[in-house]
């Protein structure tokens, strides 16, 4: 995922299809944190934008499985690879890693790399997010098990962004995130360019309000 504002997890700083991104807004806007709901349901809930200085980007979505089968899903490489694409490294602390959104190809363009911040498993991680064209950023993920006992949420923070880049991966995140639920439904997973030209409209206008 990029700081890109078009369907790319991949290029950065663009307006149209390039791959797959998650990033950016050609037109950078300030405002205050936006949320809204998408026409389809629980799952289709907008990240909370925040704008201004330094921009982020926050989710919290509920998964019908427990905490340690979504911690499992979002950290082992076979099943990432499932939903977000091939990784290479290692999940501990001072760890390098490498994300290929694109194809599975050491040093793309479409790769994300960075050093583990973090690793505190079974409940969070947090990384450097270094993509090709954009500064350094951060992402923070952590697995909550639901009070009720009733699934486990997941809760993804990407911070330390431009406010160019935080509309996009506002709707890239969203269309990973919808992607794992594919993935955890035993569906087949949603074509991610498509997923996200329909999200982006919906993150644009939310920093219009």
């Amino acid at each position: 995922m990029t700081g890109t504002d078009g369907p790319t997890v991949g290029t950065a700083g663009t307006d149209g299809p390039a791959g797959r991104a998650v990033g950016g807004d050609a037109s950078p806007r300030t405002g205050e944190p936006a949320g809204a709901t998408a026409p389809t349901g629980v799952d289709d809930l907008l990240g909370a934008l925040r704008l201004g200085g330094e921009a982020s980007v926050t989710f919290r979505r509920r998964y019908p499985t427990d905490a340690a089968d979504l911690w499992d899903a979002v950290t082992t490489p076979e099943r990432l690879a499932r939903w977000l694409g091939p990784v290479h490294g290692e999940l501990v602390p001072g760890g390098r890693y490498e994300l290929r959104m694109g194809a599975d190809e050491p040093g793309s363009d479409q790769n994300a790399t960075g050093v583990v911040r973090s690793c505190d498993p079974p409940r969070a991680f947090a990384v450097e997010w270094c993509f090709p064209g954009e500064r350094p950023s951060e992402v923070e993920v952590r697995v909550e098990p639901d009070a009720a006992g009733e699934g486990a949420a997941l809760v993804l923070v990407h911070t330390r962004l431009e406010d160019a880049q935080a509309i996009g991966y506002g709707a890239g995140w969203h269309t990973s995130l919808d992607q794992l639920a594919d993935h955890l439904a035993g569906a087949d997973v949603r074509d991610w360019d498509t997923r996200f030209a329909e999200l982006l409209p919906a993150y644009r206008a939310a920093t219009e309000r």
